[in-house]
């Protein structure tokens, strides 16, 4: 008997949809409404092939359609749906098909998995404990054959798998895990659950996988992955629920990673307190201890000692840096530390810094500069801090007599400054953490080595805020390497800086005249009658020339060249004689121009004084002025 006309209307009342196909797995035909009851996209005359994704499934089907018997199972869609498929032969070859779509929509397990991962919260805010929690959880609970949670490390943008529920014997999924590829990748991106196919373990081959972001109301903290029993799959509503659940998931990790940091900056508080409390009374006990027996002295008529005096200096300053690093990190905190910026030349930075070391410590140090300028944009205070803080430091955790080095270096667009010493070295696990507030190397004791743990801190911060770097390079029982690199100059930009000169001229008419035709040739210029004093005001930056007058007196010219000879210079400073002879300490060619002065004169001895030093490449010892030894 033949099927009514309205079979069809019949068929669309079933949530099941049926299809006839040939031994070739061609469609004969095809139940309208097909691709809205099973989201799968057939046609007459199209092939299964073409749409089911390959794989054992698939291959269970064909065999079945092929051999001419019954069959049950599921396949997956290349929509990457699963769905339900019953064949029935035919006897004229071929075979129909019953499709419906398959999914769970057990809100009830679903349900019960978030009670239970509520309770694990509950129990512990630790984030490894929350993880495990969830994924047994998700197990336990629903068709779920695996789950497993992967979180963003604190530090850096990497994916860790912090839990998984079963292994089950076999390897690990996640050891082929990579977030850049689909569907992790779009999963992150769109903060929407995506599935995909699990691929290459053991007998979950073909099965499909949900992507789940874990998303806290601030960021995406990781993913949670549920991979489904074979045969099983995902329903739209089946994802809405698991994605609910995952927000949870997300809020639990960001509370326990926050309880954590809370837990952590209360101890550290506790621990810079202590220590505040110790640096503090440190500097105090001796300086109270020094000013009453200066007092004593005072009250008797009797005469207060120099060195008492120097002792309670010592103390005093050691007390204001202590404050000043809690004025600096408390300006840092708030973004109040404000930076006065102008050109700086580096190594003549270093080589003043250095040479105060120097002369306060009996320690051998070395400094290697490049014979041209280094020149940075830069708050010189700022960074004159953080070479006496990587100074200090190298000198504090260094053995008597160990020699510091100091190198400045040109690197492609960075002016590289190299701190290194031969000291008690930072251990590997606390080197990643030394550039931390209040933090301090765990070979490091407050009895020995007093402190804050702020100096690394605040010149770390103040390297950044100048958009430089500072690295450390360290070997536990062998030293440390500090490495500061600053945004260099553009050589047009120093090109364009104006040229130092300092005049040095015992007639101050002569000296006025020297300036006015330096300064309007756009020269830079000291006068001032004492040598010394000239030298000193000008020691922040380099001097590119001096003038020189050898009519001065042998007392002035003496105490000149012995206050240059004293001064820091990261370079050799050219030297031109003003006058109608050469004194006796000159050498035969050092350059000499007319005085008085008359300005083109001047001006030609300058600039040739100037070119001739550019084309040279000096050491650090040479000098373009020399002694000559006493008769």
């Amino acid at each position: 008997m033949l099927p009514p006309n309205d079979v069809e209307d019949v068929l669309s009342c079933l949530p099941q949809a049926l299809v006839r196909v040939g031994p070739d797995l061609r469609v004969q035909w095809c139940e309208e409404g097909f691709e809205a009851k099973t989201g799968v996209v057939l046609a007459p005359g199209g092939t299964l092939v073409d749409a089911l994704e390959h794989g054992r499934s698939l291959e269970a089907l064909e065999r079945a359609i092929r051999d001419g018997r019954t069959h049950s199972g599921h396949a997956i869609t290349r929509a990457l749906r699963q769905v339900r498929v019953q064949v029935k032969p035919t006897r004229a070859g071929g075979a129909w098909l019953v499709v419906e779509p398959s999914g769970v929509d057990d809100e009830g397990a679903f349900s019960q998995a978030v009670r239970e991962i509520a309770r694990a919260v509950g129990e512990s805010l630790e984030v490894d404990r929350v993880c495990s929690a969830a994924v047994v959880s998700l197990v336990r609970c629903a068709q779920v054959r695996r789950a497993e949670v992967f979180l963003y490390e604190e530090d850096d943008a990497t994916l860790r798998r912090m839990a998984v529920s079963d292994l089950e014997g076999h390897d690990l999924p996640g050891d082929a895990f990579n977030p850049s590829e689909d569907p992790y990748r779009q999963a992150l991106a769109l903060r929407q659950p995506q599935l995909g196919i699990q691929r290459g373990y053991g007998d979950a081959v073909g099965s499909v996988f949900a992507a789940v972001p874990l998303c806290a109301p601030r960021r995406t903290v990781g993913l949670l992955l549920i991979y489904k029993e074979q045969g099983a799959s995902f329903s739209v509503r089946e994802l809405e629920m698991w994605s609910a659940a995952a927000s949870q998931l997300a809020v639990a990790v960001e509370n326990a990673r926050l309880l954590r940091e809370a837990q952590a900056a209360l101890r550290v508080r506790e621990e810079f307190m202590s220590i505040a409390s110790h640096e503090l009374k440190t500097p105090l006990t001796p300086l109270k201890l020094g000013l009453y027996s200066m007092e004593r002295r005072i009250a008797a008529g009797q005469p207060v000692e120099l060195a008492s005096v120097l002792k309670s200096k010592r103390q005093v300053d050691r007390l204001a840096g202590l404050v000043e690093d809690l004025l600096d990190a408390s300006r840092l905190e708030l973004g109040r530390l404000a930076l006065d910026s102008a050109p700086l030349e580096v190594g003549q930075l270093v080589a003043e810094v250095v040479d105060h070391f120097r002369h306060a410590f009996e320690r051998p140090f070395t400094v290697e500069v490049p014979p041209d300028g280094v020149w940075v944009l830069g708050d010189r205070d700022r960074l004159e801090q953080v070479l006496v803080n990587l100074l200090e430091n190298a000198h504090k955790y260094s053995p008597a007599g160990a020699p510091i080095a100091v190198r400045v270096q040109r690197t492609a667009d960075a002016a590289r400054i190299q701190v290194q010493d031969h000291g008690i070295g930072i251990p590997g696990a606390d080197q990643g953490q030394v550039f931390q507030r209040f933090y301090r190397a765990r070979n490091v004791s407050h009895r020995n080595f007093g402190g804050l743990g702020l100096g690394l801190f605040i010149s770390h911060s103040i390297v950044k805020m100048h958009g430089g770097a500072l690295a450390l390079r360290s070997l536990e029982g062998e030293g440390s390497t500090f490495t500061m690199d600053l945004p260099r100059m553009s050589a047009h930009e120093v090109r364009r800086l104006p040229r130092r000169v300092l005049v040095l001229d015992e007639d101050r008419g002569e000296e006025a005249s020297a300036a006015r035709t330096l300064r309007a040739e756009g020269f830079e210029v000291f006068t001032v009658q004492n040598g010394a004093e000239a030298l000193r005001q000008a020691t922040h930056l380099p001097v590119d020339l001096i003038v020189l007058s050898t009519s001065a007196t042998q007392p002035q010219m003496g105490s000149f060249l012995e206050t240059f000879a004293t001064l820091p210079r990261a370079r050799p400073v050219p030297i031109l004689l003003a006058g109608d002879s050469r004194p006796w300490w000159a050498q035969e060619n050092t350059a000499l121009c007319p005085r008085p002065y008359r300005a083109e004169e001047l001006l030609a001895g300058v600039h040739h004084m100037l070119g001739r030093e550019r084309r040279r490449t000096v050491s650090p010892v040479e000098s373009e002025v020399v002694l000559a030894s006493p008769a």
